[in-house]
């Protein structure tokens, strides 16, 4: 406690002077639409959420309470990046006084300095519960104590609740230190952190595992050369735009000393080499790397004390970069430069997009069917959780799981990104589409449950259970282009029907369960994997994933 008291002693002015930085650059820049996103979450506090763990939504919530503004949702991310700056300079100050620590850390892009140290990100909460964990591990390590395991399995559960990329971290401290598996604490541990982290693990039973679906198999897109090469162009730029390939070298060239600083490195370098390969099978978002920079920082840090000839040169990359670094800030403020710089789209002054779009409605409530990031700025601007029904070819997000499309049942809606009735170009250059939907038609709440196949020596059926789960009566054919309809694909092959061509009925009733039978062609497969889902009007309606082995079907 006393070295960090130290270090914010010895850093006073600076860490008061980027405080103030923050706060003012919080103020004056516009929401970004994942912030918004992610202040959905904080509507209905859950222990889980689609494609994050639920500490987002509770950093939301507090700020939200203190003032609904852009600083007031920003406030929790101010005040965890202040104490992670605060914790990277205790862990790496050397004493060397070439470069200073303080304008080091501040080169670098993206760490919580920067990017997460103003804006509501998962990242924010990841990076300040990383240093707590540092801090606690570097303490365990030290004594193994019932105590400090205790305090170690908390700043876990904080990780693992921040963002699922805390599984990597712990996995590469395993891999520094397999030593641990051999003490006895290091289970205690283990199980005080599982302990805390069951109800998010509940969470996920009880929805059918959607964010591990969503990252380990929805997400990915396959081998693209671009995504190597945006990969690896992106991570040396993000270590620093001038400075990157010589910081990323003397991580590489570090020699740790000790157990923690060993750890320090794997982590640094672990993550790399850990979506590396990755990014065979996916894109990386830039930022999934974030949290590593911290152990980046320190070690590279450490390092320069035995690189005289980069010392020496390191200052003319870092100050310009901090100058570049600045000139992006000023450029991210309010509405400057947006019809000139696409990425300026993603940050949105929230009322006036609603009153745009309110403009062009007309006085009609809107439905929002394209991905989450307009209906989530429009909800923040009437601080209300809007309806949505995406679109059949939409991202799925957590407007899948929370559909309250059916509020707009026989009303006239304006669909936005749907048809081409209306079109029109935003100041930011953005361009929109929407048409009117005369009588909404909610199918929200049929569901699909109980898929299987039914395999005989001459045929194959997709068999299945069409559950209503509402109190209303869903008529199969509303009009010509409200119409329930079945979208499946059996191993890639897609293929729809209208259950309007299949049902004796002509509807079903609330709380009914109807049986169907869809005839397929011969499979030849020994693993099978469906893909079922409902629409309406080209709008997702349901959405679910089966895997049956071909032993499972033989003798049905």
């Amino acid at each position: 406690m006393n070295g960090i008291l130290d270090t914010i002693s010895k850093y006073k002015w600076f860490l008061f002077a980027w405080l103030l930085l923050n706060i003012i650059q919080a103020s004056v820049t516009n929401l970004h639409f994942d912030e918004a996103y992610y202040w959905l979450y904080s509507n209905i506090l859950s222990w889980g959420y689609f494609d994050h763990p639920p500490m987002i939504a509770l950093m939301s919530k507090m700020g939200d309470f203190i003032s609904h503004s852009t600083l007031g949702l920003r406030i929790a991310p101010i005040l965890m990046g202040m104490m992670v700056f605060i914790g990277i300079l205790n862990l790496a100050d050397n004493e060397d006084k070439d470069i200073h620590l303080f304008l080091y850390v501040i080169s670098f892009p993206l760490i919580t300095s920067h990017i997460a140290g103003f804006l509501n990100l998962p990242d924010a909460s990841l990076c300040f519960f990383f240093i707590l964990y540092l801090f606690s591990y570097k303490q365990y390590l030290k004594d193994d104590s019932v105590k400090n395991a205790f305090i170690l399995s908390l700043t876990i559960a904080g990780l693992i609740y921040s963002k699922y990329h805390a599984l990597l971290i712990i996995a590469l401290t395993l891999l520094a230190n397999t030593n641990l598996l051999l003490k006895k604490r290091f289970w205690f541990v283990t199980l005080c952190s599982i302990l805390l982290l069951l109800p998010h693990f509940y969470w996920q039973f009880e929805n059918g595992f959607p964010s591990f679906l969503y990252h380990l198999d929805s997400r990915t897109s396959g081998f693209s050369f671009n995504n190597f090469f945006e990969y690896i162009a992106g991570q040396i730029v993000l270590a620093g735009p001038f400075s990157g390939l010589l910081i990323i070298y003397l991580a590489i060239i570090f020699k740790p000393n000790n157990t923690f600083d060993k750890t320090l490195k794997y982590i640094a370098i672990g993550f790399y080499i850990f979506f590396l390969f990755y990014c065979f099978r996916s894109r990386i978002e830039a930022h999934w790397t974030s949290v590593s920079t911290i152990a980046l920082i320190i070690i590279s840090y450490k390092q320069l004390t035995h690189s005289k000839k980069i010392k020496r040169v390191l200052p003319y990359l870092i100050y310009p970069s901090i100058v570049l670094i600045m000139l992006a800030r000023i450029v991210l403020a309010g509405d400057l430069f947006e019809d000139k710089l696409p990425p300026k789209s993603n940050f949105r002054n929230t009322e006036a997009w609603a009153n745009e779009l309110d403009s062009v409605a007309g006085g009609v409530p809107v439905l929002f069917t394209n991905k989450y990031q307009n209906l989530s700025i429009y909800s923040y601007a009437k601080d209300s959780w809007m309806p949505g029904a995406p679109n059949v070819n939409s991202r799925f997000s957590q407007v899948d799981l929370h559909r309250i499309d059916s509020l707009y049942d026989g009303q006239k809606v304006f669909a936005l990104s749907f048809g081409n009735q209306v079109e029109w170009e935003s100041k930011n250059k953005l361009k929109h589409r929407g048409s009117f939907i005369d009588n909404y038609y909610s199918y929200t709440g049929v569901i699909v449950e109980d898929v299987t196949l039914i395999q005989t020596d001459t045929t194959v059926a997709l068999a299945f259970n069409l559950i209503n789960n509402t109190s209303k009566k869903r008529l199969f054919d509303k009009d010509s282009q409200q119409r329930l309809k079945l979208d499946y694909s059996v191993n890639g092959l897609k293929k729809h029907v209208f259950f309007s061509d299949i049902s004796e009925h002509n509807h079903i009733l609330p709380f009914e369960k109807l049986s169907f039978t869809v005839p397929l062609d011969e499979l030849n497969s020994n693993k099978i994997t469906i893909d079922i889902a409902l629409s309406s009007n080209n709008l997702r309606v349901f959405n679910d994933k089966v895997f049956i082995s071909q032993k499972e079907t033989n003798g049905r």
